[in-house]
């Protein structure tokens, strides 16, 4: 192979290979600083471009989601293969994990079912050898025809001699010339005369697929080639089909198993023969039977939920000790400059001095010392924590109770690191598998009460109602938590499962590869948020200082003053707080004092109670809704945003109006027993409803059903025995197919 690069010597490479095996690693020690990261077209899955510059060539690299197959159930799998088949990258560097090489080799079989040029990368070599074993590439090479190096990415060893392998493919020093995967005899016969038939009769127009993939997914029932058979329109393609869906039926009745289960034990059965010719046992590591010991204590039955408290616990503390020191710094700051800034700005009242100190300069620091030092912190910490190994058995650990409220078990990162802050939360939601995991979990972990939210029941529910009420009102957001979790797993069209999760040795962290990871998920918040909410500092001083707010009381009193007994002007604080949080109490406090009184005369108990449970339920802050953004999508945060408004106004409201009708029932009780009573009224109302709302998904889910099984009953029976094809075409053809009425 040889190709003719004397003008730009560009070559395109795209890293695949298994979830956890290094890929973001080595692309990282590839590309350095010269990334973009973003979303693929019209998905939610990230994507990571990047290049390098080495021996004359510049190396433009993608980072491809990581899968386990080149099946069509998931986006990232979707996402991969249409990038593999549509854009035909010039070299493909799989990267597999030497300590789990007969699985990772199944993803390498289908790739090189696509005939394209492919490179070996045998990852995290330095565990296989402290586990005892090495690994034989040259074998590796001689059963598949692909160039394969040892890599220990974390340390940047063998990751640029990856390249050189390419160059030397380039330069003709050795040619590629992979190897054809041969399978069983009998799975091979099948698919040489379907790739004979697809070949003889042009079915397949294109060269995008090769005629064994082709005919191996064709076989498999996939339905992507399925769907590219059909577009193009081949006058064969129905007598082929019909063709194909016998020789998958014979096979399914012989073997007693699904097609798919069929074709998967043949790529195992190769995998496993090239992982027992070139896997070699040596003498087992010392160190490694120390991190085995500790492997198995941090899963274990109760021992494994102490050390989770512990690593947890710590965490939080470390995260959110250094997020408020820094928070504190940036506070005194503000406010020891302050009377200077009045001095030269012409005083407290100047409409310039609003503007600029606490419009810019206050939108500034607040993002600077309210949330960078919660979101830095937190992704040095959870990288360490990835690098280490530690994040998949802490989800193995609490998978079990996180389904219990309708989550994944990975959910426990980002629900406990919203109690401090929910920007970190939402971006911890990264680490789910699924598009749907990762938005059920945005919405739960955004419903954990912040820090910021903390300190608004602390200062005004906890001062003046004491930390009864204050248990009450986290009761009441515990059980629409878990509500709105039943919820969510009942519209989903995706059943609970059980967490299925690698658990891979664990290592020590490199902290230069998460210094710099670090830096790429921090410096999107840096460039992005930290503008929009300076900007948005400045506009809310504007409208503050020309009364263009005033009128979002009166716009809003339907709903704060009638439906939720607040007073008027208490609507205007409520939207402070979308930009911060703490700005509900804060200048709610300042407009009270203002008018001569103390917060117990302006708010009622019931009144404070209501307010603090709308700041709990009602809109994340600013930071937190442009992060739900870019995480999930504009339409994603919108309906979060819708929801989460709808579900505080409907929960305040019901609280209230429980309220009301317990203390018009029995006016003398204290008013303790009069929240108390009206809390066990609305748990039984909130039961009561997620019971109904169960009832009616689950009675569509099965009319959905029955139409679906009746369509399939009605597509099986119509298809006619002569012609393969459906009973209108068959009428038509005057054949002998009756009519099937249903």
């Amino acid at each position: 192979m040889s190709k003719s690069r004397s003008e730009d010597k560009v070559i395109h490479i795209a890293l695949a290979g298994n979830p956890n095996v290094g890929k973001s690693v080595i692309f990282n020690q590839l590309t350095g600083m010269s990334q973009i990261v973003g979303n693929w077209p019209g998905k939610t899955v990230k994507k990571a471009e990047g290049k390098c510059k080495f021996k004359n060539y510049i190396f433009k690299i993608v980072d491809l989601p990581g899968i386990y197959s080149l099946s069509t159930y998931s986006i990232e799998e979707i996402i991969s293969r249409e990038y593999i088949v549509e854009e035909k990258p010039d070299y493909i560097i799989n990267v597999i994990d030497c300590n789990q090489l007969e699985r990772n080799l199944f993803f390498t079989t289908q790739l090189q079912m696509l005939n394209r040029p492919m490179i070996l990368a045998l990852n995290q070599y330095d565990l296989l050898l402290q586990r005892g074993f090495d690994i034989d590439e040259s074998k590796i090479e001689e059963m598949l025809g692909i160039k394969a190096q040892k890599v220990v990415a974390v340390h940047n060893r063998g990751v640029h001699e990856l390249l050189e392998k390419i160059i030397e493919i380039e330069e003709d020093k050795h040619p590629y010339n992979s190897n054809s995967i041969i399978f069983g005899k009998e799975i091979e016969n099948e698919l040489q005369r379907l790739s004979t038939e697809l070949k003889f009769n042009e079915i397949i127009k294109d060269e995008r697929y090769s005629l064994q993939f082709s005919a191996f997914k064709i076989l498999e029932n996939d339905d992507h080639i399925k769907k590219h058979l059909i577009d193009n329109n081949n006058d064969q393609l129905d007598h082929f089909l019909y063709i194909v869906e016998e020789k998958r039926k014979n096979l399914e009745i012989f073997h007693g198993e699904t097609i798919s289960t069929i074709l998967n034990s043949e790529i195992y059965n190769i995998a496993h023969k090239i992982y027992e010719e070139s896997i070699v046992l040596k003498k087992v590591d010392r160190s490694f039977k120390v991190r085995n010991f500790f492997d198995h204590l941090t899963i274990h039955s109760i021992f494994g939920y102490l050390i989770l408290a512990v690593v947890l616990l710590g965490t939080y503390l470390l995260i959110f000790q250094f997020g408020n020191f820094v928070s504190g710094l940036m506070d005194n700051v503000f406010l020891k400059f302050t009377p200077n800034a009045e001095q030269i700005l012409g005083g407290a009242e100047n409409w310039i001095f609003k503007l600029i100190w606490n419009g810019f300069v206050g939108g500034l620091l607040a993002g600077i010392g309210g949330v960078l030092p919660f979101v830095i912190p937190f992704y040095f910490f959870i990288e360490i924590l990835q690098d280490i190994g530690y994040l998949p058995r802490a989800a193995y650990l609490m998978d079990r109770f996180m389904h219990r409220i309708g989550v994944h078990g990975k959910t426990i990162i980002p629900v406990l690191l919203g109690f401090g802050c929910s920007v970190p939360a939402v971006s911890a939601c990264a680490i789910m598998e699924t598009e749907n995991q990762r938005k059920s979990s945005i919405v739960i972990s955004t419903m954990i009460p912040c820090s910021a939210i903390t300190t608004i029941v602390l200062g005004l529910v906890a001062k003046y109602l004491g930390l009864g009420i204050t248990a009450i009102l986290y009761l009441i957001l515990l059980a629409v938590i878990i509500s709105i979790g039943k919820i969510l797993t009942l519209f989903s069209d995706v059943d609970e499962s059980e967490l299925i999760i690698e658990l891979h040795d664990f290592r020590v962290p490199n902290f230069k590869v998460i210094m710099k990871q670090t830096w790429f998920r921090s410096k999107e918040f840096v460039f992005i948020a930290l503008p929009l909410m300076v900007i948005l500092g400045v506009l809310m001083q504007i409208f503050v200082e020309f009364n263009l707010l005033e009128w979002m009381n009166v716009l809003l009193s339907p709903v704060t003053v009638r439906f939720l007994g607040l007073p008027i002007g208490i609507g205007v604080y409520l939207i402070y707080g979308i930009l911060r949080k703490e700005l509900n109490l804060i200048l709610l406090q300042l407009f009270v004092a203002s008018l001569g009184l103390s917060m117990v005369d302006y708010l009622s108990p019931i009144q404070m109670i209501i307010f603090t449970l709308m700041t709990l339920l009602y809109i994340p802050c600013l930071a937190t809704f442009i992060t739900i953004r870019k995480e999930a999508g504009r339409k994603f945060a919108s309906h979060v945003l819708l929801f989460r408004i709808s579900i505080a106004v409907i929960i305040s409201g019901s609280v209230y109006w429980i309220f009301q009708l317990v203390s018009s029932l029995n006016p003398s009780w204290m008013f303790g027993y009069q929240i108390a009573t009206t809390v066990l009224i609305f748990f039984i109302f909130l039961y009561f409803v997620v019971f109904l709302i169960g009832k009616l998904i689950k009675h569509r889910r099965k009319g959905k059903k029955r139409r679906y099984h009746r369509f399939k009953e009605f597509s099986e029976i119509n298809r006619c025995e002569n012609c393969s094809k459906f009973n209108k075409c068959a009428i038509e053809k005057n054949n002998k197919c009756e009519d099937y009425e249903g």
